[in-house]
């Protein structure tokens, strides 16, 4: 540092050997000639050097003299701060002769080249911007026209000549420097797949140019393009400051790869030639470096979709970008940017915008005055922010009538779409999904001719979907999950290039006909699902003119029989026709369709009939079928090997199911043949299923031992006939979350192994068997565990103490079974049947909320310990009909989300504590036959159980019971009672409060107009009273100063007597006195 002096001539020239240097202050001095020159200088910023006015060079605005319009850094000063003279003159004619050469160049080929050399450049960056969707060449050239406005003349074999203009690899010679600063740069990244592995030294991987990744200048030699993305295989490790030396790069892509949350490094901001750079989705995270606001020629930057990681607390370095046309801040944090809209509105030449899922603050419009925003502007999303007006859709409209594409859905907007929408004649793209939309659609709407997609699915929409005649450019139409009624417009059959129709759950009410569809031939989705007004009516040999891979008409009126137009749709995927009111057998030619056929739903129809093997009816690799409820007999059918999920239960099938080892290399995931008529023991064949983790066999007739079972998650075998012990073969299921062996005749101790082997254990219900013992220690490990059910069988013992480690019951856990269990391929909700308030229940998705212990029906001895007070998430507790005895817990008041206790048919005695008052979300109590005393606590919830909570137990007293001895006889029931059965103190001053004020209220009424009033107005009765008031004054006057002289003789009196008796002494001679 040496800032603030008197130094004098040139800087030298080893300055620039100082390769460590942090920080330099040389301003304020008297130096003159260039700054020596190197890229750690020109980092350190022109503040360096400020007030030196005979200093010149980078990175001062001031060139030096003799020096090129634009100076080359790499051009350095000699010691005295003078130019090497010779050098500089034999660079400065080099030079000089190459630029007059690149002006005839650029003035003779600008109209044709530069156009076909930055298409060739950016082609690739805008096939990846568009989310790797397959772009053709005639839709990627018109992409570019729109971003450049190429001629029309040369649209043509644009990227057949991009090699041509750019230059082959094979006619570009490496430069040796930049070959040496590839491989330092390699060096810091760990490349675990081999993508970098055409770079090296060795003989045949000198030509860099020749590197995957690597695009150099045909005319320079210079490397211009980095291209590293791995979408597959990504990279990892440090981006090496030496990409510095790289002094030519136009284009970087690091993106798709895995740099583990590190962050941005600012030198990318001294990549001052950068026109495209990408780095998304590459887990970076911090603040977006505001360096990169130097990159002042850059029109790419993509820094979207990195995890949420990446945070920018202000965006003013956006507007010093003033070339920027893509712009993608995807995921990006920005809850703190409040001036984000300011700053977009000075990019005057953006055309795409992706702020999706950023969560944008609210802020207010700023007038339109203030800014000159992108009039060009075609791509708007701002899918998944927290706008709740529509005010920022007519903001960018204002400036931009030529949007083409506008996402903001998943936002918090409210009332009607705006009819301004229907002004955007280039609009071809509209996403409102998930909001809070009201109103019908505006008419506009549908006069769009250029609309190819439309979502509105989600809000809360009404009326009828208007006329769609005139939007003859729609390939996708979605109007699900909204509320509206009426007739399903006709109109939709003229779009003659929609492919995707989703009217799904609304309030439709129409008999679809054949000219709802008489033009679709590009149709391949229709849902209809879940508007149970929905009929159809198509004729017999009604041949349509789609084919259709998915059907969806789930909750519709289809049946009573199966459609036959279903025939003609020989590529299916997924057919749901749920509950469609079918009455009929299933027909043999729908297997016919089912080579692609992955998800087949028919559940909930009246299907009847034997079901062949299904075996090869699916060639698809991981089907999903469900057959349930419905009425299909016979044995269970051979089942397809290749299916994941297997739904057969709720029907008629018989016998036993032996059939099923003959399939070994299965892929059954999800297999439930529950409710069905189905017998005999179990194949030892599940235990080599090993793909299998969910079986549900419960509500059969299947006997015999315990099979022997493993890899299983969930297992479901209640009401069945099972003897014998658990199996210790069952330890090897060491992942079981769900385990219901209830309602069989199971019998032995319970396995002390289950509470460490079980770790992840989220529902155990041995209910109803003939399992003895204590209740093992070792089940308090579970800290998953929500339900626990022992109920009807002959344990014996005392409830362990350390039910207080049972976590789940304490505080919530996140825990991946609850709720939901999922694949890659479909999502199924788990299941517990449940004896809730003496009833039994099947829970599905609302399981996690459930928190139960059921001890009840045993032989448990001792006293309910203390511990169990601490599971405050408890919603159920029943340890009824043992031979519980001692005083209920005192701290029980603090299960505050109890719903239901049973207590009932123990020893219990003492009183009911106070706590039980507290327990205001209950909604049964049973503490009756017992041998509980005392007086029960008061409160008006405590009330509404009943007399039957409390019966059985002689000493107890108290509403609603009899009353307690010292109670009033008759009770008001609206005073609540605190733990002792007493009158609260503020109940008390309450009732005193009210009836006092009241009663005085009207005495004083009366008594002022009852006789200050007659008074005022009757002179006799004035002058009578006021003479009865004098007179009955001086009688009362008299009677008081008689009665005083009277009371002062006899304590006079008194007084002598006193004396006298001490003077004689002795209390003999006091009495005598007083006689």
């Amino acid at each position: 540092m040496g800032g603030r002096n008197n130094f004098s001539g040139g800087i030298p020239a080893g300055v620039f050997q100082l390769d460590q240097l942090g920080m330099l202050v040389l301003s304020y001095n008297n130096l003159c000639g260039k700054i020596p020159q190197n890229i750690q200088l020109q980092t350190l910023g022109a503040s360096t050097f400020e007030e030196t006015p005979d200093l010149c060079g980078v990175p001062l605005n001031k060139t030096c003299p003799g020096d090129e319009i634009a100076q080359d850094p790499k051009i350095n000063c000699n010691a005295n701060g003078m130019k090497d003279l010779k050098k500089e003159e034999d660079k400065l004619i080099s030079d000089g002769f190459y630029i007059s050469m690149a002006v005839g160049f650029v003035f003779g080929f600008w109209e044709l080249n530069t156009h076909k050399i930055l298409f060739c450049m950016l082609s690739d960056a805008i096939w990846k911007a568009n989310n790797f969707q397959k772009h053709s060449l005639q839709k990627t050239v018109k992409f570019y026209k729109e971003l450049f406005q190429i001629p029309t003349k040369i649209e043509v074999n644009l990227r057949a000549n991009c090699e041509h203009f750019i230059g082959t690899k094979d006619s570009i010679s490496c430069l040796k420097k930049e070959r040496e600063v590839l491989l330092k740069f390699k060096d810091e990244l760990i490349d675990e797949y081999g993508q970098l592995s055409s770079w090296g030294n060795q003989k045949d991987k000198k030509e860099c140019c020749k590197w995957r990744g690597v695009l150099c200048d045909n005319l320079t030699n210079h490397i211009i393009q980095l291209d590293l993305h791995n979408a597959s295989a990504p990279l990892r490790g440090n981006i090496s400051v030496w990409l510095l030396e790289i002094q030519h790069l136009k284009y970087l892509d690091l993106s798709f790869n895995d740099f583990n949350y590190s962050r941005i490094p600012q030198f990318i901001g001294s990549l001052g030639r950068l026109e495209y750079l990408d780095l998304s989705n590459s887990y970076f995270s911090g603040e977006i470096p505001h360096h990169l606001g130097n990159l002042s020629e850059l029109q790419f930057l993509g820094l979207g979709t990195n995890s949420n990681a990446l945070t920018s607390t202000n965006l003013d370095w956006l507007s010093r970008i003033h070339s920027l046309r893509y712009l993608n801040l995807r995921h990006v944090n920005l809850t703190m940017a409040t001036n984000w809209l300011q700053t977009i509105s000075k990019l005057i030449q953006l055309k795409v915008l992706d702020l999706s899922e950023c969560d944008l603050p609210m802020v207010p419009p700023p007038l339109s005055s203030t800014f000159n925003a992108s009039n060009s502007l075609y791509h708007l999303d701002l899918f998944g922010n927290e706008f709740s007006s529509f005010w920022i859709f007519h903001w960018f409209v204002n400036f931009s009538s030529g949007l083409s594409y506008i996402d903001l859905g998943l936002n918090k907007l409210q009332g009607s779409i705006p009819d301004a929408i229907g002004n955007l004649l280039s609009l071809s793209y509209l996403s409102l999904i998930e909001n809070q939309l009201e109103g019908e659609i505006p008419v506009s709407l549908g006069n769009m001719s250029s609309l190819s997609y439309l979502d509105l699915s989600s809000n809360q929409l009404i009326g009828i979907v208007p006329h769609l005649a005139l939007s003859s450019s729609l390939t996708h139409l979605s109007l699900d999950h909204n509320m509206f009624n009426g007739t399903v417009t006709q109109s939709i059959g003229s779009l003659s290039k929609l492919e995707y129709l989703n009217l799904g759950s609304n309030h439709f009410e129409d008999i679809i006909t054949e000219s709802h569809f008489f033009n679709l031939s590009q149709l391949e989705l229709l849902d209809l699902s879940y508007n149970p007004g929905i009929s159809f009516n198509f004729s017999l040999g009604w041949n349509p003119p789609f084919h259709l891979t998915d059907v969806l008409l789930a909750g519709c009126k289809v049946g009573p029989y199966f459609p036959t137009w279903l025939r003609t749709q020989t590529i299916l995927y997924k057919l749901d026709i749920s509950n469609a009111g079918i009455l009929d057998t299933f027909p043999d030619w729908l297997w016919e369709l089912s080579s692609n056929l992955y998800d087949l739903n028919v559940s909930h129809n009246n299907f009847h009939g034997v079901l062949s093997g299904l075996s090869s009816k699916f060639s698809t690799n991981f089907p999903i079928i469900d057959l349930s409820f419905n009425h299909f007999s016979g044995s269970v059918p051979i089942l397809p090997p290749t299916a994941v999920v297997l739904v057969l239960s709720s029907n008629k099938f018989s016998g036993p199911i032996t059939n099923i080892c003959n399939e070994t290399n299965c892929s059954w995931y999800y297999l439930d043949l529950s409710n069905n008529l189905l017998s005999g023991q179990l194949p030892d064949c599940f235990a080599n299923l090993s793909n299998l983790k969910f079986l549900k066999l419960a509500h059969n007739n299947f006997f015999g031992k315990f099979p022997s079972l493993n890899y299983l998650s969930s297992l479901h075998l209640q009401n069945n006939s099972f003897t014998g012990e658990i199996l210790t073969s069952l330890r090897n299921c060491t992942s079981l979350a769900f385990i219901d062996l209830s309602r069989n005749k199971l019998t032995g101790k319970i396995p002390t192994w289950v509470g460490d082997t079980f770790t992840r254990l989220v529902v155990l219900s041995l209910r109803s068997n003939e399992f003895f013992g204590s209740i093992p220690s070792n089940l308090c490990h579970l800290a998953h565990l929500q339900v626990l059910d022992f109920s009807l069988n002959k344990i014996s013992g005392a409830i362990p103490k350390c039910l207080n480690n049972l976590t789940a019951m304490i505080q919530e856990v996140d825990y991946e079974p609850y709720g939901s269990l999922f694949t890659s391929v479909f999502q199924v909700f788990e299941s517990a049947n449940v004896i809730w308030k003496r009833n039994e229940y099947e829970y599905l998705n609302t399981l996690q909320l459930v928190k139960l212990i059921d001890l009840s029906s045993n032989n448990l001895v001792g006293d309910v310990p203390a511990e169990i007070t601490s599971l405050v998430m408890l919603v159920g507790l029943n340890l009824s009909r043992n031979n519980l005895s001692g005083i209920l817990p005192t701290k029980i008041g603090q299960l505050r989300s109890l719903d239901f206790l049973d207590l009932s048919r123990n020893h219990f005695s003492g009183g009911i504590p106070a706590g039980v008052s507290q327990l205001d979300q209950l909604g049964v109590l049973d503490l009756s036959y017992n041998n509980l005393s005392g007086k029960i606590p008061q409160n008006i919830h405590l009330r509404t159980l009943g007399a039957s909570a409390f019966e059985g137990n002689p000493y107890l007293c108290g509403l609603p019971l009899k009353a307690c001895p010292g109670d009033e006889i008759v009770q008001d029931p609206k005073r609540n009672g605190n733990a002792n059965g007493m009158k609260d103190p503020e109940e008390e001053d309450k009732l005193i409060s009210d009836g006092f004020y009241i009663t005085m209220a009207v005495g004083f009424v009366l008594g002022f107009w009852g006789v200050c009033g007659t008074l005022a107005f009757n002179d006799s009765w004035r002058i009578a009273f006021f003479k009865l008031w004098n007179s009955s004054m001086d009688w009362l006057y008299i009677k008081l100063a008689i009665n005083k002289i009277r009371l002062k003789k006899a304590f006079h009196k008194f007084k002598e007597m006193s004396s006298q008796c001490e003077e004689n002494g002795g209390i003999n001679n006091m009495n005598l006195v007083l006689e």
